[in-house]
């Protein structure tokens, strides 16, 4: 079911900023074999489409080309926060936003945009492609089209994701296949909408249109450490960046087994656990599992950690923790508010999960 456009009369063509920051989707090959960005060259196809297809519901449509064009591996938090100022720029000026980026830091942008962008009433779709637009047997033309389409035709108030033919909420979605156009998945939530002979909307998930004016957070504080715990982890790592404070690393994510599971039994990591909580750090247990919940009353082992003042995180993905880590640190809160925080839903995050009380944000 497509909805109305948000903010456009049924008179008027939707408009649409499309911030174009790179990604494989305008790359073409260089002399030596090698795929690199060509500036200009997606802008052009844009303009091609738009001028191809005028009897459409394309939306109208301006093009911001990022001066560096870059691969989303090199893309930094400054061009994060670039991104959210510029929609806050022309928030009041467009129907919709397009963010085209490279594939593989994508749902990092995706959460953390969601944090930036407090009272959203306006849809922002993040997309790219796996194969370049020049190639004929690319997916880039499809998402373009598609995205071009869904962030003006439809009222869904929050950061997306859109890729071949799903649209996820951005803060739960990640990368899961590096060699398939249905590159990205949501483990844990459903997609808000499907793309098929007609659009689906899952209206009963969306999030409901915000009452408070729209504001952009750039002060995140990015100081978060992820750690993956292995069988033969080396302990005195964790230990020495415990003891480092909070002034060098506000946060720890460790991410462990199962439903969260860890030594209960390994007093060395246990140690380092409780030093980091006295050094002001904050450490939060994720999942290795691609889907499911990190849980703190299952097994005798997930307790004994939560007793530290570990925090749990739910079903969010790493991606979303890190993002939420970095805004709720960012807003001045100290290191027991963001903890009681982390598991309070703020924009989609997680699940039903809460067990603790937002800090006044």
């Amino acid at each position: 079911e497509l909805l109305a456009a948000q903010g456009a009369p049924s008179n008027m063509k939707a408009k649409l900023l499309c911030l174009y920051t790179g990604g494989t989707m305008g790359m073409k090959h260089n002399s030596a074999g090698m795929l690199e960005p060509v500036s200009g060259y997606l802008t052009d196809q844009i303009r091609d489409i738009l001028n191809a297809h005028t009897s459409e519901a394309l939306p109208d449509t301006t093009v911001v080309e990022y001066d560096n064009l870059l691969d989303s591996c090199d893309m930094t938090t400054d061009i994060w926060k670039k991104i959210a100022i510029d929609i806050q720029d022309n928030y009041q000026s467009y129907d919709g936003f397009l963010v085209i980026m490279g594939t593989d830091t994508m749902a990092y942008l995706a959460s953390a945009l969601s944090f930036m962008l407090e009272n959203l009433g306006k849809t922002v779709v993040i997309t790219g492609s796996q194969i370049p637009f020049v190639k004929t047997y690319s997916d880039a033309r499809r998402n373009l089209l598609s995205s071009m389409t869904l962030a003006c035709s439809l009222d869904i108030p929050e950061v997306t994701l859109f890729f071949d033919d799903k649209l996820h909420r951005g803060n739960r979605s990640r990368k899961a296949d590096s060699g398939s156009f249905d590159a990205f998945s949501s483990p844990n939530f459903p997609p808000l909408a499907t793309m098929g002979l007609s659009v689906q909307v899952n209206k009963q998930l969306l999030l409901p249109q915000p009452k408070a004016r729209f504001k952009v957070h750039t002060m995140m504080d990015f100081r978060v450490v992820v750690i993956k715990y292995v069988p033969y982890f080396d302990v005195n790592a964790l230990e020495r960046l415990a003891t480092q404070g909070s002034n060098t690393c506000r946060a720890i994510v460790l991410e462990l087994y199962g439903t969260g599971n860890g030594p209960q039994n390994d007093e060395k990591m246990l140690r380092a656990l409780r030093t980091a909580k006295e050094n002001g750090i904050v450490v939060v247990i994720t999942s290795q599992c691609a889907a499911g919940s990190v849980l703190s009353t299952t097994y005798s082992i997930n307790q004994h950690l939560t007793s530290i003042g570990v925090v749990p995180a739910g079903d969010m993905t790493t991606e979303a923790t890190c993002a939420k880590l970095a805004y709720l640190f960012g807003k001045g809160l100290t290191s027991d508010a963001v903890a009681l925080s982390l598991t309070v839903n703020l924009r989609g995050e997680i699940g039903a999960f809460s067990q603790g009380m937002a800090a006044k944000l």
